[in-house]
């Protein structure tokens, strides 16, 4: 019991803030001064997680990270904080978050307090509220705003990848004396996003355990979901001007002129530059290759290629070896450029794409 005691608050408490005034304010709340005993290792007290996601303000790939406007639920009972309802007239006292936690400390109850592990910003609160019934029960709610880290965004199968999304909810106190159940009925995805580029779907509620701010093994609930790009975008935007680009330069393979052929190739392989920078812009700086980036690559090698290999058709047709010119342009055309895309394209869907 001693150790038990020993445990305390630390000083950080849950990430639920108070309204003043109709003002929204950037803090934390249900916090300060909370240091009194919060379950035992033989009855931990037992607090529902709810977590929904009404908006999604923003996506950026480049950070890691996303905005979201969620709605925060959180019950819990604890007979200390029970109360008789004909001494107050009714049956539910409703509490400003921050009143609610003087009114645990004066009378010897607490409060559970949790962080949001994943949060980047400050928690921009828009409303709050927390009631408490005559046999102790206490239900908050809060709507609030904030930026989230994604961490594990993979880019590998870009833009034909799926993302995963979390918001971790940690308990401050370590599961022998406070534990997370979700409340599932009151989590997900809104019907509303406002979400335009991605498709956010599989929303699902996820408990574990994890090393929480007191050093040992704490509760989690996290909302994760997934998100998959709408493709009619990319097919229009980056992979119908790639095919104009390649059958150009296939169609410059029928032009008698070889210096023409030059100039044309060196105006594709400009173009190419800049879609690899316009597409690189959208994403951080990897330390790998997405599948876009693979396919980029090896289109601009082929049409620097392209240029070489009309240079060198030029220099025999200079030198007196036209005939040997014209068949290699013509197993260029028939073989060579067809089906070395073709086995790009194919390399590319199987190592990126099919290969886990």
């Amino acid at each position: 019991m001693k150790l038990a005691r020993a445990i305390c608050l630390i000083g950080l408490v849950a990430s639920l803030a108070a309204i003043w005034g109709g003002q929204s304010q950037a803090q934390n709340v249900l916090g300060g001064g909370i240091e009194t005993l919060v379950g035992t290792p033989e009855n931990p007290l037992d607090v529902g997680i709810g977590i929904k996601i009404d908006q999604i303000t923003s996506v950026d790939q480049k950070a890691e990270n996303y905005g979201a406007v969620v709605i925060l639920r959180a019950e819990w009972a604890d007979p200390a904080l029970a109360f008789d309802p004909e001494e107050f007239g009714r049956d539910i006292r409703v509490f400003n978050p921050s009143a609610l936690v003087e009114h645990a400390t004066d009378i010897g109850a607490v409060v559970p307090a949790f962080v949001i592990h994943n949060q980047q910003s400050n928690k921009w609160i828009h409303e709050s509220a927390a009631s408490l019934r005559s046999d102790g029960r206490v239900f908050y709610v809060e709507k609030s705003s904030l930026t989230l880290q994604a961490p594990y965004f993979d880019f590998r199968n870009y833009p034909f990848d799926t993302q995963e999304f979390h918001f971790d909810i940690v308990s401050v106190f370590p599961s022998d004396y406070v534990s997370y159940y979700p409340l599932n009925e009151l989590s997900g995805l809104g019907d509303l996003l406002g979400e335009e580029e991605w498709i956010l779907q599989n929303d699902r509620l996820e408990t574990s355990q994890v090393i929480g701010l007191s050093g040992r093994e704490s509760d989690q609930v996290a909302l994760v979901f997934e998100g998959k790009r709408h493709l009619t975008y990319y097919v229009i935007r980056v992979f119908l001007p790639m095919l104009v680009l390649v059958s150009v330069g296939w169609a410059l393979f029928f032009l008698d002129e070889y210096r023409r052929r030059i100039e044309i190739a060196g105006g594709n392989l400009l173009v190419f530059v800049a879609f690899n920078w316009a597409i690189s812009a959208d994403l951080p700086k990897l330390g790998y290759l997405t599948f876009l980036d693979f396919i980029l690559q090896c289109m601009f090698l082929m049409t620097g290629a392209l240029i070489v290999f009309n240079v060198a058709l030029r220099r025999l047709k200079v030198s007196g070896r036209e005939g040997t010119a014209r068949k290699l342009d013509n197993y260029a055309i028939k073989w060579i450029y067809p089906l070395g895309y073709a086995a790009i394209v194919g390399y590319a869907v199987f190592a990126y794409l099919l290969v886990p």
